[in-house]
């Protein structure tokens, strides 16, 4: 994780123009150190809040609030499905079922095998893909049973 700090300490440097508060890197901070970590614990909330000059709770309150900052581990890849309403209309609650089913683990756990993790996703934004999911950033629909298994199964066969 230090090296991770350093480069983003060292990236702060350079981020004035675009970004003259550092409290305005917290986010970009925060993706940054999570991809590199696969989630936030105490220690990285408080090195973000460290070069950021937030404080610890605020760094917290702004890690908690994003959804896509994880404060837990997840799975090498990432499955949001998206259960606002055109989604579920469309199906998505079926599909957040058959998931967990599939992946024999609770919704936002990590799989035993480190692979996956399934959440719930509120709007997505993809509502003509509906039901849509954002699986590591990548936005995918619309999507059935057997496309969602065939999905979670290249997942966890990918590493």
């Amino acid at each position: 994780m230090n090296n991770i700090l350093k480069e983003l300490q060292k990236d702060l440097l350079h981020l004035p123009r675009t970004h003259p508060k550092r409290r305005a890197v917290a986010i970009p901070a925060m993706q940054a150190l999570q991809a590199e970590l696969g989630y936030l614990d105490d220690a990285a909330i408080e090195k973000i809040a460290q070069i950021t000059g937030l404080s610890t709770t605020e760094a917290e309150e702004l890690a908690t609030f994003y959804s896509l900052i994880y404060r837990r581990p997840a799975g090498r890849h990432t499955v949001r499905i998206c259960d606002s309403v055109c989604c579920s209309m469309r199906g998505a609650d079926q599909l957040l079922t058959a998931a967990e089913e599939y992946i024999r683990t609770p919704l936002g756990t990590v799989t035993p095998d480190g692979a996956l993790t399934v959440l719930p996703g509120i709007c997505l934004g993809l509502c003509d893909k509906a039901p849509a999911a954002l699986v590591d950033g990548e936005a995918l629909g619309p999507l059935n049973d057997a496309s969602l298994k065939a999905l979670l199964q290249r997942l966890q066969q990918k590493d």
